[in-house]
Parts: structure tokens; C-alpha cells; sequence
């Protein structure tokens, strides 16, 4: 907690011009001074109020949840494979058995999305939602406007479809 006189200076520091406002909050014991934008004047929604900490953030989280499709698609690759081989070896299944290959590959793969998506969801409800919910009252914004945000930034794709999931 900083004393009077510094949060004196500090919000003398922090003074509007002429036809400007600002909104004085304490967040952690702390004086924070932010533009405040009338409805009339401004935009009408908290979207473009997200700063760098936060979008790096929403960034690394958005890496995360697409790490989680690396290895398992490598292995499935590596699956088919081994399955395609091993049903030409024991079973004698020839080339022009090609639909039970396909149907072989097509539940391999739809397993290990299966899997995937169930990974990045526990990921995603037990980390990324804490730290989301934390995050968005820090900078105030509702989860809508984030979720707004997410839609127009479309190198955030997987965070935008979990977090649609979570409303």
C-alpha cells in the first residue's frame, strides 16, 4: 500500500485533459488510472482494451492447447502405418481390400481426436478457466466481450472454439 501522498502524486500524474475521463480503481492495494470512454463517444464494447500482457497470455495459453495435437498425431500416423502392414501380413489382406484400411485409419484417427479433445477440455476447465476468470476481472472484461475478441484474432482459433464450449 503506497501512503496518501504518493497516491497523490500518482493520480496528479494521471490528470485528463480537457474532455477526457478517467476511472480510479484499487486493484491489489494498488492506484490504477484507466481512460474511460462514454458510450456516445466511444466504442460500445471492452474489446479493444486489452493490453499486451493479456494478449500474451491468451497467446501462450493458445499454444498450449495446440501442443496438445503434436504427438498424438505423429502417433496415429505411426499407428495406421503399423496396423496398414500388420493386416497385410497376418490377416493377408491384399491392396484391393483398401475400404477396410480406410475404415482402420478413419477410427484410429477419430479415437486419438477423441482423446485429444478430452485432454485439451481437463486442460482447459482445470488451468486455462482460473486463470481466464482472473485475468478478465483484472482487465474487466466479461467472458462475451473476450469471446468477441477471440473471433475477429483468427491465430486464436483453438482457445476461441474452447472457450465458445465453456459459455
Amino acid at each position: 500500500m503506497n501512503n496518501p501522498y504518493e497516491d497523490l502524486e500518482y493520480l496528479s500524474e494521471n490528470l485528463p485533459d480537457e474532455g477526457e475521463s478517467v476511472i480510479i480503481s484499487r486493484r491489489r492495494g494498488q492506484l490504477v488510472c484507466e481512460p474511460f470512454m462514454d458510450s456516445q463517444t466511444g466504442s460500445e464494447t471492452t474489446v479493444g482494451v486489452i493490453n499486451r500482457e493479456f494478449y500474451g497470455r491468451l497467446v501462450a495459453t493458445n499454444a498450449k492447447l495446440r501442443h496438445f495435437w503434436s504427438r498424438p498425431l505423429i502417433l496415429s500416423l505411426l499407428l495406421i502405418y503399423a496396423v496398414s502392414i500388420g493386416m497385410q501380413q497376418f490377416i493377408h489382406l491384399g491392396w484391393s481390400d483398401w475400404v477396410l484400411y480406410l475404415a482402420a485409419a478413419t477410427v484410429i484417427l477419430v479415437s486419438v481426436g477423441s482423446l485429444v479433445r478430452f485432454r485439451q477440455r481437463i486442460y482447459f476447465r482445470s488451468i486455462v478457466c482460473p486463470l481466464l476468470q482472473q485475468l478478465m476481472s483484472d482487465h474487466q472484461i466479461d467472458k462475451y466481450s473476450l469471446i468477441a475478441y477471440l473471433s475477429t484474432q483468427r491465430q486464436l482459433g483453438p482457445l476461441y472454439m474452447a472457450m465458445t464450449r465453456w459459455t
